[in-house]
C-alpha cells in the first residue's frame, strides 16, 4: 500500500527553482542596494563565513537577527556539522502573499485534502492503493 507522502510527492506543489545564485551575483545585488562597493561586500561575506566557523568551532552558536541561528552539532560517529535554523521573520517574509514570485508547479494542489490525493493516486495506481 502506498503512503500519503508518495501522493504528495507525485501531485503536490513543487517549486521550479532557478539556478543557484553565486557569490558574485549576491555581492553585486547587495552592493547596488547598500552603497558599499563590491570589494567591501565580498570582504563582509568572507568574514561572516570565518565568524561562523570561529564561534561554532568553539561551541558557540551564532544568532544573526533576520537571518537565523548557526549552531554546531555532532552525530554519533563524532562527525561535526553546522545546523541552520532560519529566523522566523525570514520564514514569514517568504510566506507573505507577495514573498515568493518564482514559478511553482501544481500550485492548486496545495489545497487538496488527503481524500482528494487518495482519489488521484488510486486512479493512477489501481494496483497500489493509497493508505490514509
Amino acid at each position: 500500500m502506498a503512503k500519503i507522502l508518495q501522493a504528495v510527492n507525485a501531485y503536490g506543489p513543487k517549486l521550479d527553482l532557478n539556478k543557484t545564485a553565486q557569490l558574485k551575483e549576491v555581492v553585486n545585488w547587495m552592493s547596488s542596494r547598500t552603497g558599499l562597493n563590491k570589494s567591501e561586500v565580498m570582504m563582509v561575506m568572507q568574514e561572516l563565513q570565518e565568524a561562523i566557523l570561529f564561534f561554532n568551532g568553539n561551541g558557540t552558536p551564532i544568532k544573526l537577527p533576520g537571518v537565523g541561528i548557526f549552531s554546531p552539532s555532532v552525530n554519533r560517529h563524532g562527525e561535526m556539522k553546522i545546523n541552520f535554523r532560519s529566523d522566523s521573520e525570514l520564514r514569514k517574509g517568504i510566506n507573505d502573499s507577495d514573498g515568493y514570485n518564482g514559478r511553482m508547479k501544481n500550485k492548486s494542489a496545495a489545497t487538496l485534502t488527503n481524500a482528494e490525493l487518495k482519489a488521484l493516486w488510486d486512479a493512477d495506481h489501481p494496483t497500489d492503493p493509497l493508505e490514509i
